[in-house]
């Protein structure tokens, strides 16, 4: 219970948490040393927002509580009229952010970049989450029938085509995968009864893209340039974090202490309760790592390294596990 703990009380009390971050900062730091990373030229690696009124620069790392903080800033920040319905979306919050049009050039000796909108004083703060579990969370979305019908164009229906449509005689692939868009146009609004279709059409076994097939549609993207999905995007690339440097790094499986840490380093403690709506019992989280670690290991061995091989940076980083622990 959120009205339950004082500020400067027993979640006040800091120093655990503080060496912990500052330990995490450290790794951050020597890893972007050791390994002269650079980060994956692609959209989201200047993906930070000032809000220099609070006095705090924001790393939105999708499917790590960013959704959380996204509708908190809109609704502080961006006005609505009286008869309109809220509307959620990052791009609400693009006069904040810091693009790569508004470097300053760094003074001798600097590794942080500034921005010419940001205050130089603000804390940098992101929440990130283990990149297994940040895909597989993104999985178990777009199994969603609003979210099929979203992704179908971007890369869905080309994953599960490149994986089904051997399964299909040449010339009833053109009919089924018809069959297929037809019921994910009817997803859309779900008016009437569903659509018919063949019952030995792969298409609909299932009717939405399987993990390997993610996957799958992930190394495409890699290998053609064209990885915008932020929801499968290393945390390391969102913000490109060894040039942007990022104050404070919490860690979404040590909710509520990091946290609660978080809101009060950044003057936000009143509103710590919007923050930690989500439940986050050890019992919870050692279930939902069972099935990512199911997932994962069910994975091709050409999949699995792909895997290590696109999150090696976040895995340095912040220390989570490659493997199931033992």
């Amino acid at each position: 219970d959120t009205g339950e703990v004082e500020e400067g009380g027993e979640y006040g009390n800091y120093e655990v948490i503080e060496e912990r971050m500052e330990r995490r900062k450290e790794r951050v730091q020597s890893t972007c040393r050791d390994t002269r990373y650079k980060y994956h030229p692609q959209q989201y690696c200047h993906n930070l927002y000032q809000f220099n009124e609070l006095g705090i620069t924001w790393c939105p790392v999708f499917k790590g509580g960013s959704t959380t903080w996204r509708n908190y800033f809109i609704d502080r920040f961006v006005p609505s009229h009286p008869d309109d319905k809220r509307s959620y979306e990052l791009n609400h919050l693009q006069q904040r952010q810091l693009k790569t049009g508004q470097k300053q050039n760094k003074p001798s000796g600097s590794v942080r970049q500034e921005y010419k909108i940001e205050n130089g004083q603000n804390t940098r703060f992101t929440v990130i989450r283990h990149p297994y579990s940040r895909l597989v969370s993104h999985y178990k979305s777009v199994r969603k029938p609003n979210e099929v019908h979203m992704f179908r164009g971007f890369w869905m229906l080309a994953a599960m085509e490149r994986a089904r449509a051997h399964q299909i005689p040449r010339e009833k692939r053109a009919p089924y995968k018809q069959e297929y868009n037809t019921y994910v146009d009817w997803l859309k609004d779900q008016n009437g009864d569903p659509p018919t279709h063949s019952e030995d059409n792969p298409y609909f076994d299932p009717p939405h893209t399987k993990f390997p097939e993610m996957v799958d549609a992930m190394m495409w993207a890699r290998k053609k340039g064209n990885d915008w999905d932020g929801h499968w995007k290393p945390a390391s690339e969102f913000c490109n974090i060894c040039s942007n440097q990022i104050h404070l790094i919490a860690l979404l499986e040590e909710e509520p202490l990091e946290l609660w840490y978080l809101t009060d380093r950044l003057g936000l403690w009143e509103d710590r309760a919007t923050f930690l709506n989500r439940e986050n019992r050890s019992e919870r989280k050692a279930t939902e790592m069972r099935e990512v670690w199911d997932l994962i290991e069910a994975l091709s061995p050409d999949k699995k390294q792909f895997l290590d091989r696109t999150f090696d940076i976040d895995f340095r980083m912040t220390g989570y596990d490659r493997q199931r622990p033992s």
